[in-house]
């Protein structure tokens, strides 16, 4: 069957704003993307449960917010922005039960909390971080990820400028209460999280120490560090960042990529929390910032921003371990791969 994604990224060279392309597990192929709508920067999108609505970062008159697109037949019509920041942000997750959009601000160290009312988007809320880290990118909190679990009453962030991973709660509204927190060591940087299935355990990857992090996470949204992996070679790390993670939907394997070092790096998942190294690839790209598991967990999809190119590679459903397949579609400064 045929899987649809949405293209975000960088409007820096060739790129316009937000695209959809579709891919094809029995040709493993893509179709030619189609233009969605001109935004500045929109480097990440979220939807609703059932894909109706759409929302993206961007930037506008100077400053940064979303945009809100709701589906109309087989094509996206704009519904409403709003650039409640200064700046834009880094990533966006959306909560259905209370129509609102949550922004991880990188540059501000903050949390920007949007709600969707009809067709109108209002900021609602900001919720600052404070904080720093011995690395030279952690002279100030940078929120870098928001995330829900699947009852949608706990949201998770990573600060990379604090070494923090922080579990909220919410009010009435939508709003945000903080519950717990976790401090991971001095220079790891969380930049995202994925969770299991069954939600007791997140796998962090530490952006600029490039590790993978195992946490046990409580239903009350509390935190215990179990182990920590290195993702590349230790005379890597200085000169990389790490990137996006991913696990595959049977939760036998975990993929995380590497920016500059341009590789996709596989474990295999051992249980409790528990990671077993097993590959070291390259991405055939330069700077795979996002990539994403297709639904039959067969193929690994790995756009990269500079090279303007999506890799495929073929999963061993026995072993973990990536085949490369080919490189060929065009997708520019593509840095986020968004299933709907």
């Amino acid at each position: 069957m045929t899987q649809t994604f949405i293209l975000g990224g960088y409007t820096k060279r060739a790129n316009k704003g937000i695209s959809q392309i579709s891919f094809d597990p029995s040709s493993v192929s893509f179709t030619e993307a189609t233009f969605i709508a001109e935004l500045d920067s929109p480097t990440f999108v979220s939807t609703n449960k059932d894909n109706t609505l759409l929302f993206a970062i961007q930037k506008e008159d100077g400053r940064g917010g979303i945009a809100a697109f709701k589906k109309d037949g087989d094509n996206w019509t704009f519904l409403d922005s709003n650039n409640g920041s200064e700046v834009s942000g880094a990533h966006l997750t959306y909560r259905e039960a209370t129509q609102t959009v949550y922004v991880a601000n990188y540059h501000l160290g903050q949390i920007d909390v949007y709600k969707l009312d009809g067709d109108a988007l209002s900021h609602i809320q900001v919720v600052k971080h404070e904080g720093s880290g011995p690395h030279e990118n952690q002279a100030s909190s940078h929120v870098h990820f928001t995330g829900l679990n699947k009852a949608e009453d706990l949201l998770f962030t990573c600060d990379l400028g604090t070494d923090e991973v922080t579990s909220y709660t919410f009010d009435e509204e939508g709003k945000i209460v903080f519950a717990h927190d976790i401090k991971l060591p001095s220079g790891t940087g969380p930049r995202h999280l994925v969770l299991d299935e069954k939600e007791e355990y997140a796998y962090v990857i530490g952006e600029l120490d490039s590790t993978t992090t195992s946490l046990k996470v409580s239903p009350k949204g509390e935190f215990e560090i179990i182990e920590s992996h290195l993702n590349i070679p230790h005379e890597e790390v200085a000169t990389s960042n790490a990137a996006a993670i991913r696990l595959t939907s049977d939760e036998k394997f975990l993929y995380v990529s590497s920016r500059f070092y341009d590789a996709i790096i596989a474990y295999k998942v051992l249980g409790e929390g528990k990671l077993e190294k097993i590959q070291d690839i390259s991405s055939h790209g330069e700077i795979p910032r996002d990539f994403i598991i297709d639904e039959t967990d067969s193929y690994v999809l790995v756009p990269h921003q500079d090279t303007d190119n999506i890799a495929i590679f073929e999963i061993n459903k026995e072993t973990g371990e990536l085949t490369f397949l080919n490189d060929d579609t065009k997708a520019p400064e593509c840095v986020c791969i968004y299933p709907i």
